[in-house]
């Protein structure tokens, strides 16, 4: 039975990691992780799972030496191992740059993030990434190595807000640039805000994910972006509360 950890905040790659490496490996269970692009860094052009992992920051880092591990162990036939890594999420429960934005705009009030609103950008569902995550552990041609989650044509963050607001019927979105040195302050007194800063580089310009290799060899197709914002809609309307709403303003 697979077993799967989705990416959180950790302070190494040491005891969490290892312990899951060993425990997957007793079960003989396949270990299949969720991760995410931190670990590429800052790169032109659309991201591949044969992009280097150059990460400079901490956060991005640390995932590169757990998956590092992660994959010397299944090469030493200790365990057998799969990764799935997704864009920024789309969908109720994400702690994401959506998540922030699609309530506010559902409601209409202003939006400030510290975001370049017109830069095109992928953003990943959720159900995608379990759709994936699933299929991955349980077919051995995928284990050994990462996925990019199937996801659709990148838009922009100003298209994704206009077409939340159409589907709900909600006043034109107003959205505001929070300036990098506002984040920059912000951080000093906000841990969240401070977290930020490390990848903020992902939306101060284009942030594309090429996710066919996933298609091609899972044989699973993304959900359309209408679909997929059409659901998050729908269940905001229903249950506006289960969204984050951490304004940064």
């Amino acid at each position: 039975m697979p077993s799967s950890t989705a990416g959180g905040r950790i302070a190494g790659p040491s005891v969490s990691s290892a312990a899951l490496l060993t425990a997957a490996g007793r079960a003989g269970a396949v270990l299949a992780t969720v991760g995410n692009l931190y670990g590429y860094g800052p790169v032109d052009g659309p991201m591949t799972e044969d992009t280097p992992t150059a990460a400079g920051g901490t956060k991005g880092q640390v995932r590169n030496r757990m998956w590092a591990e992660a994959v010397a162990a299944h090469r030493a036939g200790r365990v057998r191992v799969t990764e799935v890594r997704g864009s920024d999420y789309l969908g109720v429960g994400a702690l994401s740059v959506p998540m922030m934005l699609l309530p506010r705009v559902l409601d209409g009030r202003r939006v400030v993030l510290p975001v370049d609103f017109d830069a095109p950008h992928t953003w990943t569902y959720v159900d995608d990434v379990a759709r994936t995550l699933v299929r991955a552990a349980a077919v051995e041609r995928a284990w050994g190595r990462a996925w990019h989650v199937p996801s659709p044509p990148a838009v922009s963050a100003r298209e994704l807000a206009a077409r939340a607001a159409a589907l709900a019927d909600a006043p034109a979105p107003r959205l505001t640039r929070l300036p990098y040195p506002a984040l920059w302050l912000g951080g000093l007194v906000d841990p969240f805000v401070r977290e930020l800063r490390e990848t903020a580089y992902q939306f101060d310009r284009p942030f594309l994910m090429d996710s066919t290799a996933a298609t091609a060899t899972l044989g699973i197709e993304p959900t359309p972006l209408g679909s997929a914002l059409a659901q998050t809609v729908a269940a905001l309307r229903a249950a506006p509360t289960s969204a984050p709403r951490r304004p940064l303003r």
